[in-house]
């Protein structure tokens, strides 16, 4: 692990207008990381955040793990933590099952939970009534919804609080996400073009509808190349071709392939012409 790569990354996004950081998340390889590993990870983010938020992946299989992660994260400096559906006994993840499973974190955690939906990864469909039945509970903070279904972000937007946080976690539908009442975006191609997402953002935000749609159109191209087409190592290769540190991936996963490079600083180039 290349700590200190990762730390000239978080000083170069101080440049950018983001109104916080994701560590441990699915394309930051929380996956293949031991705990400290994890912990190193949490504490620089927290170091170099400038006092920015701080959001930290802990959800594992068993919900003691979960909650001893969770508190070890909150040692560390989070200011909340992203907790992963359980999802390897998929078939026995009910909504009962999950409720239970975030109920028990979210009481036993120091800092608030965001629950996280990221099926393309777990393989399992959030249920849209667990949004509103976790709501009330006063440590439950939001989620970050990752499926890109705007039928399910819709359903969540119209049953939970305006205090329940939800964050689009689909880059090609940020603007439409944000149109329906998402609040924020957790974006994987922010790593290699944070002011491009950003800008969609800003734009939705103001008003600027058509701003907004054009940077999306723009955008899109690119954060399908990072997570659909290529997965986390075309995003490495994007963040190196973007002046940033992204580095090799972690085995199983091997680099991109080099004929990707010039792809992605063709996409690179088109969201950053757009802002």
């Amino acid at each position: 692990m290349d700590l200190s790569a990762f730390e000239a990354n978080l000083d170069t996004y101080a440049a950018s207008d983001l109104g916080g950081y994701l560590v441990l998340g699915s394309n930051g390889e929380a996956a293949s990381l031991d705990e400290s590993e994890k912990l190193a990870l949490v504490s620089a983010t927290r170091r170099h955040a400038n006092g920015r938020f701080v959001l930290a992946g802990t959800g594992l299989e068993s919900t003691a793990a979960t909650i001893t992660l969770t508190t070890k994260a909150a040692d560390a400096g989070a200011d909340a933590v992203l907790v992963l559906t359980p999802h390897y006994y998929k078939a026995q993840m009910t909504q009962d099952i999950l409720r239970a499973h975030f109920e028990a974190v979210a009481d036993a955690s120091p800092i608030p939970i965001y629950l996280y939906s990221v099926p393309v990864f777990t393989g399992l469909p959030f249920p849209a009534p667990l949004a509103a039945a976790m709501a009330p509970h006063q440590n439950v903070a939001g989620m970050k919804e990752s499926s890109g279904d705007l039928g399910l972000m819709s359903r969540i937007l119209a049953t939970v609080p305006q205090k329940f946080t939800v964050a689009c976690g689909s880059a090609p539908v940020l603007y439409p996400a944000l149109c329906l009442g998402a609040q924020a975006g957790i974006l994987a191609v922010a790593c290699c073009a944070p002011d491009a997402a950003a800008a969609v953002y800003e734009a939705q935000a103001k008003g600027d509808h058509e701003r907004a749609r054009k940077l999306q159109l723009a955008l899109t191209p690119l954060a399908t190349a990072v997570t659909g087409t290529y997965g986390v190592p075309g995003l490495k290769l994007a963040m190196d071709v973007a002046g940033l540190k992204g580095g090799h991936p972690r085995r199983p996963l091997l680099p991109a392939p080099p004929a990707a490079r010039e792809e992605l600083q063709r996409l690179l180039s088109q969201a950053r012409e757009a802002i």
